[in-house]
């Protein structure tokens, strides 16, 4: 399999919630498999689809303006970020306080590694940023701190965008060819990719209408 049809199985996995639980979970094995045997190019593609989605968030967006206090990753309002409740500014608290019983926050019931928050926070400012963090996990390790930070950015682009947001199979895509040929130190079309984000972001102004 190529590395561009594990991404596309991935992605289609991520998108697509009545895939069979095998093809999930075939589709996770082989994106993890690549993210041992050519973890430089994973670590690429990663930095370069968690980046994207989160700086495509409302500019007013908690998510999207986290913080350090005393090395903890935290929202502007000083609650521990990565925890499920983080989704309750939009999303009701669920009645028998149990997101996994609850189908708006089911996909957050796992809180993020304090090491996922870690690059959550790094990609607010840049892909730069994201590749440090990366760069010192053992090889092998980078896919279990980056695909839940990924995840939660997915979540959070669809509680405005809706389920059908076209711009994630997209970025998932794209890097897949752009990591490629930063890998090998080729030219890239970074103003294609500004342009696509320019024209993704999440509209301003809309955490603060639903909030």
């Amino acid at each position: 399999m190529t590395i561009r049809e594990a991404v596309s199985r991935w992605t289609i996995s991520r998108c697509e919630p009545l895939v069979p639980d095998e093809y999930r979970a075939s589709a996770s094995d082989e994106l993890r498999r690549i993210s041992s045997t050519d973890p430089q190019w994973f670590r690429l593609w990663a930095s370069g689809v968690l980046t994207d989605l989160v700086e495509t968030l409302d500019p007013e967006d908690p998510w999207r303006n986290t913080g350090d206090q005393e090395g903890a990753v935290v929202l502007p309002d000083g609650s521990p970020f990565g925890d499920w409740r983080n989704a309750t500014d939009l999303l009701p608290v669920p009645s028998e306080a149990d997101p996994s019983l609850d189908v708006g926050l089911a996909a957050l019931a796992r809180p993020l590694s304090p090491a996922s928050t870690r690059v959550w926070l790094a990609a607010q400012s840049g892909r730069d940023a994201v590749l440090h963090e990366l760069d010192g996990i053992d090889v092998g390790g980078a896919y279990s701190v980056a695909v839940p930070a990924i995840e939660w950015a997915m979540f959070r682009r669809r509680l405005f965008m809706g389920q059908e947001d076209a711009y994630i199979p997209q970025v998932c895509t794209a890097w897949t060819g752009r990591a490629e040929h930063i890998a090998r130190s080729e030219p890239w079309d970074e103003s294609g990719a500004a342009r696509l984000r320019a024209g993704s972001r999440v509209e301003p102004g809309s955490w603060r209408l639903l909030a």
